[in-house]
């Protein structure tokens, strides 16, 4: 009797074991940026932390995490920044992105358009204000936030 019981409880924890590993890799995504090209994570560099941010541009949390991250600029030159919204009108986000990022020496900084709205399906859905995940180069990811966070607490975990 408890070859039965123990076999599904092997496969359960193996399939819980596997649901949580799947959680924590950065998921494939492919997302459109400013000129309609699709960009997708096989674009960024391997060897670098990744910070990716759903974002809107006319969102008051959102325009104080950016503003955190471009004061202090020059201790993130090793990140890569995917700002993904779901906004339509390119000219809002180039906005956003030059209010904020306009004078500062960031190479990678992608701001991409989730014409498909399919950043839930990549990267699970929450009711937080902001949706910030983390991501060392193994592409583990290390930490999640639902608000933003000062550039010290970021670069913690990048």
């Amino acid at each position: 009797m408890k070859r039965y019981f123990i076999l599904p409880s092997f496969i359960f924890l193996m399939l819980v074991s596997y649901s949580l590993n799947a959680q924590i890799v950065m998921p494939a995504f492919a997302f459109s940026d400013l000129e309609g090209k699709t960009f997708t994570n096989a674009d960024l560099d391997m060897d670098k932390p990744i910070f990716v941010m759903m974002f809107d541009p006319y969102c008051e949390h959102c325009e104080a995490q950016a503003s955190n991250i471009a004061e202090q600029a020059e201790k993130f030159e090793h990140v890569q920044f995917v700002f993904v919204t779901l906004e339509p009108e390119v000219s809002a986000i180039t906005t956003f992105r030059d209010k904020h990022f306009g004078d500062t020496n960031i190479d990678q900084l992608y701001f991409l358009m989730d014409t498909d709205v399919a950043f839930e399906s990549y990267f699970g859905y929450t009711d937080d204000s902001v949706n910030i995940y983390l991501y060392h180069p193994d592409r583990k990811k290390p930490k999640y936030f639902g608000e933003e966070q000062t550039a010290e607490v970021l670069l913690k975990y990048l």
